[in-house]
């Protein structure tokens, strides 16, 4: 069976994780997210895959290749212009010509291995097929109906409100779709919607039965927070690895991966589940809670404080700071002291501004989002939510109250 893997989006609500590199090669446990899926696949069975490209193209394929080091064979298409998932698996159809049924894959959703095997398992069933998951708010994704198993209706972003059942990105069809997605019409958000294609099968008479993903097993990641929910799940089924070193003083207790060439110093406690990447430096004296991931050549310096976090490749948290439930781009750079301030005064949901409106993030805790390479003097103080722009300098002794942009030196 062939997989086709839609990786084409610029992932503008992910700002400013997103604003270099495409959202599919954010890191999740220390993996790309793209990655972690390619590799699901090809652990279940699947060595054929086509990959949807469109925003920088040319780092996923720099990145993967031909997919032979994955142990799988890798062809690209380019979508011409972002014109919705039904656009996109249209732009795949000589590449799956011939398949009698084939998976198509959201790249930008986390999937742990145990979803992706109960899926390619169930796979050999006459019907179509979509992953489906219970989510607290289902006005992100499209809502489902669901009966004895089947879908009788589908409904794409409804309002909030009540927790719901939701399309998890995930679907096995035949060549059937492609006529149907030639049929189908722009949505009222101007796109071509994979959901109205397989509306129109069903309107036919198709069966779509659910494949249903329990906790953990599934993330929908449409804005940065739903980053740490993944990286979360992904840490909680990984497997554990000790390959670096620790020196005499070190406290590791529950899962606490360490990955080739990491170092963590005397004194420094980690709670896992925790993953520190190769090359990264801990301590002395550190401490790292749950849910953290420190990429490749990350450090965390003295006296430290990080959780549930993820720390991207190459960046610095020296001396005397507190990053908790937030998110540090590649190569940003602390100075000593930086707080990044993680709860309300009222206790109320964290909300935080995304494409111009404010935005309720579900999280009672939610702390700083960092683009790539932003610096901070000393003693900085940034406010729940807040959001600072790749290449962003913020001067000592600031206190962060509102997003600042790229490339802004704030005072």
């Amino acid at each position: 069976m062939k997989a086709a893997i839609l990786a084409a989006g610029r992932g503008e609500r992910l700002w400013p994780l997103a604003e270099k590199n495409p959202k599919h090669l954010l890191p999740i446990g220390g993996e790309p997210l793209l990655q972690r899926t390619v590799r699901g696949l090809v652990q279940s069975g699947v060595r054929e895959m086509v990959v949807v490209v469109q925003f920088e193209a040319e780092k996923i394929k720099g990145f993967f290749g031909d997919g032979q080091l994955l142990g799988c064979n890798i062809r690209y298409v380019k979508q011409k212009k972002l014109g919705g998932t039904a656009d996109a698996v249209r732009t795949c159809e000589n590449e799956l010509r011939g398949e009698d049924r084939f998976l198509i894959v959201y790249g930008d959703n986390y999937y742990d291995q145990k979803a992706i095997n109960k899926f390619v398992k169930s796979s050999d069933s006459q019907d179509l097929q979509m992953g489906a998951a219970e989510v607290k708010d289902p006005s992100r994704f499209g809502t489902l109906e669901v009966k004895r198993g089947s879908i009788v209706s589908i409904r794409e972003k409804v309002s909030s409100g009540n927790v719901g059942v939701v399309n998890a990105g995930i679907y096995v069809l035949d060549s059937s779709i492609f006529s149907a997605i030639r049929k189908t019409r722009k949505s009222k958000r101007g796109e071509f919607e994979l959901t109205d294609s397989l509306s129109l099968l069903m309107s036919e008479g198709r069966r779509v039965r659910t494949i249903p993903f329990g906790k953990g097993e599934w993330v929908g990641i449409s804005y940065p927070w739903d980053l740490l929910e993944a990286n979360r799940s992904a840490l909680d089924s990984d497997e554990e690895v000790r390959d670096g070193e620790t020196e005499p003083g070190v406290h590791l207790k529950g899962s606490v991966s360490l990955a080739k060439g990491s170092h963590v110093k005397s004194g420094s406690y980690i709670e896992g589940p925790v993953y520190v990447g190769e090359g990264a430096v801990v301590g002395p004296n550190a401490y790292l809670r749950p849910g953290t991931s420190l990429g490749k050549g990350a450090k965390v310096g003295a006296g430290c404080e990080v959780k549930n976090s993820i720390v991207m490749d190459e960046a610095k948290i020296p001396h005397l700071c507190y990053i908790g439930d937030s998110v540090l781009g590649g190569d940003v750079s602390l100075g000593a002291g930086t707080i990044t301030a993680n709860l309300k005064f009222n206790d109320s949901n964290v909300v935080s501004r995304v494409k111009g409106k404010l935005v309720d993030s579900g999280q009672r805790k939610l702390g700083a989002i960092l683009g790539d390479g932003v610096k901070t003097g000393i003693n900085v103080s940034i406010f729940p939510g807040v959001k600072i722009g790749a290449d962003a300098w913020i001067g000592p002794g600031a206190i962060v109250r509102a997003d600042v942009p790229s490339r802004a030196r704030a005072r």
